[in-house]
């Protein structure tokens, strides 16, 4: 009897203690990654005049409630951050807030650049910069690769090398990235129609094959930024529907495809001194309305800018602030089910 009633006791100490450990758990730790999603909805805020976006999203975080319940990430760019919030204190008590508000962070990074033409120099350089915004209280959930077949393609001007080596470098640096950091997603963004159609779609294809094959792994998304103000132009650069095809590949490769929704009419509208809140908005809607039409159906809805606009940031119920249009660009083209 004192056998089974000891018994009992070990078994209900175990039990309190499972509760009491989920209980504690945060609820944006990483999960394994077999239980894993990429968040349907994300934002990431302009970076200029010293991340002060940034800073009124964390100071003001009443001033956008109703966003910040739709939101899965806070994307940033790593160097900002890092540049923008030098002293460790002050960077801590921003991701404190952060870390509060239940945003964890996914950082856009680089993984081929001009300052890094291999994926160990991009990883070396940047990975100090991670574990400081872990240090100082950071979440980080995922990491967004910032167009390393462009930069190889265009910037680097590699010519016929240019898709070898951005793949070759591509591959390295996400083995490190996940060595490193097991739980954390990693995603591709690449730009368009800056590439050809079929370079991309031949460029998702041999980078999830060689990640598999080296890692057993694939991407965890594929994101698209487009730059439509060459549709509107009627530069024979592209067109709406070839997005949806990027889509409907990656759909048949089991990649989840993100795009981000941006005015990309506003840096022309700002030289021409036309740029204001209105612009953003209405760019950025319009965006939504023009993939929608051609059956655009994304697994991951980005907002985002990192040009000068707009200016007004909160709060989301002022009539074009960034955050307004974030929320309604989720709420009318990614609705809740009821």
């Amino acid at each position: 009897m004192n056998k089974v009633f000891s018994l009992s006791v070990v078994i209900v100490g175990f039990l309190l203690a499972s509760a009491i450990g989920v209980a504690q758990s945060p609820s944006n730790v990483a999960q394994p990654d077999s239980q894993r999603r990429i968040p349907d909805f994300l934002i990431g805020v302009p970076g200029k005049d010293k991340q002060r976006a940034l800073r009124e999203l964390t100071e003001q975080s009443d001033q956008w409630a109703e966003l910040r319940r739709r939101c899965g990430n806070l994307l940033v760019a790593d160097h900002s951050l890092d540049r923008e919030f030098r002293d460790d204190a002050e960077l801590t008590a921003l991701l404190g807030k952060i870390r509060a508000m239940n945003l964890p962070l996914q950082l856009e990074v680089g993984a081929v650049k001009q300052w890094g033409k291999t994926g160990q120099e991009c990883f070396d350089r940047q990975q100090p910069k991670w574990e400081r915004f872990l240090r100082c209280g950071g979440v980080i959930d995922s990491i967004a690769m910032d167009e390393p077949l462009v930069c190889t393609q265009v910037h680097l001007k590699m010519g016929d090398d240019a898709m070898e080596h951005a793949l070759e470098e591509t591959v390295k640096f996400v083995g490190l990235v996940r060595r490193a950091y097991p739980h954390w997603m990693v995603g591709d963004i690449e730009g368009f129609p800056g590439l050809p159609l079929d370079d991309l779609i031949r460029w998702i294809d041999q980078l999830e094959a060689r990640l598999k094959a080296d890692h057993g792994r694939g991407l965890d998304f594929f994101r698209l930024d487009v730059d439509w103000m060459h549709f509107v132009h009627n530069t024979g650069k592209g067109r709406w529907s070839d997005i949806k095809r990027v889509e409907n590949h990656c759909r048949s490769k089991n990649i989840p495809f993100s795009i981000v929704y941006w005015a990309s009419n506003y840096p022309a509208m700002l030289k021409k001194e036309l740029a204001d809140d209105v612009t953003w908005y209405v760019g950025a809607i319009q965006m939504g309305f023009n993939y929608a039409a051609v059956g655009g159906t994304p697994d991951q809805i980005v907002v985002q800018s990192w040009v000068a606009g707009p200016p007004t940031i909160l709060p989301e119920t002022a009539p074009f602030s960034f955050t307004r249009s974030a929320l309604d660009i989720v709420n009318r083209f990614r609705p809740e089910k009821k």
